[in-house]
């Protein structure tokens, strides 16, 4: 497939890939770049979406998006299976040469719309490449990067090498992510450029007073309240959450654990486990998915990441925009270049009672909450806004086109 030629200002587009529609740090990151594109960028797009979730919807004010698993006839899908159930397997598998073709057909179809002159994938995942495969269109694959190598390997199948080979370029979100690709996958550095993951700054407001969230949480009015986020899985580090709201409310009386944030029922049930095991009901809230978190990083004191392995969250940069000091882990990701020493403190990986001593010298001193909180917003204002990412952004995109 050729972009147009001639017609004036008429420019190829790109052709964003997201191998999942749900709403996480990669898709919402993705989000607010388009959102400025749409804006200020000159080319057209569409996205292609490989599974079907909350944020294409959002995806769909902007521009043409579909979503592969939408098809009835897509390889794997029910019809397949009930054939092969039935014992029609001869049937079941000619069924599925005929779905792929179908779906090549389809994919390439919504390619056109754009008439693109590179194709974007805003995740490195065993679908997304299945994608680049399925669409065949000999024109330079721009990967951006938004995860760790444990992540990698977990959504690859174990193969990131083998995805991340399809990138002409890659756009890494840190400088964490950018020297995993190089020390683990042996990428040439001139091959990636690093932008940092960015916000709508001036949008990241609360709706809701600090009050109303407290009588949400049944809290005390003079509580302190230290916030975590995200699934409650193994790689957030939710089991440490806990440890570290152990550690802190032996110390202090009127401090307060909350963590907003919902996942499948295995990940609910052990995190509440061991909430209930350690004593800490009464002390720690989940919320689950919320509508707007920013209600809640506003009402609380500080943001704490007890992430093993996080790139750059996007969370922690809402919560620098509402005035918020962070604490994070050493050696877990992208974080730390953020915190540096004046916005909040890092320690050494998995220290618990490191990090319970830095919540609760935090909690004794109003004036360094207040400080550090202040010194966040500068940071977060002056380098991770998404009028300040998005033209580099660009740059990369259009650099990669004119290599190509």
């Amino acid at each position: 497939m050729k972009p147009v030629a001639g017609g004036g200002n008429r420019r190829g587009g790109i052709l964003f890939i997201v191998p999942l529609g749900e709403r996480n740090g990669a898709t919402t990151a993705l989000l607010h770049f388009l959102r400025w594109f749409k804006r200020n960028g000159n080319r057209p797009f569409s996205i292609l979406v490989a599974e079907d979730g909350e944020i294409v919807s959002d995806y769909g004010k902007l521009t043409e998006v579909s979503a592969l698993n939408r098809s009835r006839w897509r390889p794997g899908s029910v019809r397949s299976q009930v054939l092969c159930a039935v014992g029609l397997r001869r049937w079941a598998r000619l069924a599925e040469q005929w779905a792929r073709l179908a779906e090549q057909r389809d994919v390439r179809k919504i390619a056109e719309s754009c008439l693109p002159e590179l194709v974007y994938v805003n995740s490195v995942t065993s679908e997304g490449a299945r994608l680049v495969e399925l669409l065949d269109l000999r024109l330079p694959v721009l990967m951006h990067v938004h995860a760790l190598e444990w992540f990698l390997c977990m959504e690859t199948g174990g193969a990131p090498s083998s995805v991340l080979s399809q990138a002409t370029h890659l756009i890494a979100c840190s400088n964490a992510v950018s020297e995993n690709l190089t020390r683990a996958h042996g990428i040439p550095r001139e091959r990636i450029d690093t932008v940092h993951e960015a916000i709508p700054v001036l949008q990241i407001r609360a709706e809701r007073s600090r009050a109303e969230i407290f009588r949400e949480l049944d809290l005390p009015n003079d509580a302190s309240l230290v916030l975590g986020s995200g699934r409650p899985y193994w790689g957030k580090g939710a089991d440490l959450f806990v440890r570290l709201a152990q550690s802190v409310c032996r110390q202090h009386s009127n401090a307060y654990f909350a963590w907003i944030g919902g996942g499948s029922t295995l990940d609910m049930s052990q995190f509440e486990h061991d909430i209930r095991l350690t004593q800490l009901s009464d002390r720690l809230r989940v919320t689950g998915l919320v509508r707007r978190p920013a209600d809640y990083l506003a009402a609380s004191d500080m943001f704490v990441l007890t992430s093993r392995e996080d790139s750059f969250p996007l969370v922690c940069l809402e919560a620098a925009a509402l005035g918020k000091p962070i604490i994070c882990f050493a050696e877990a990701g992208g974080m730390p270049e953020f915190v540096e020493k004046d916005c909040g403190f890092i320690v050494p990986y998995l220290d618990i009672e490191g990090m319970a001593k830095r919540v609760t010298c935090l909690l004794d001193s109003s004036d360094l909450r207040i400080k550090m909180g202040e010194a966040a917003r500068r940071k977060v204002t002056e380098r991770h806004d998404i009028d300040i990412a998005g033209p580099l952004i660009v740059d990369v995109i259009e650099r990669v086109i004119e290599g190509a």
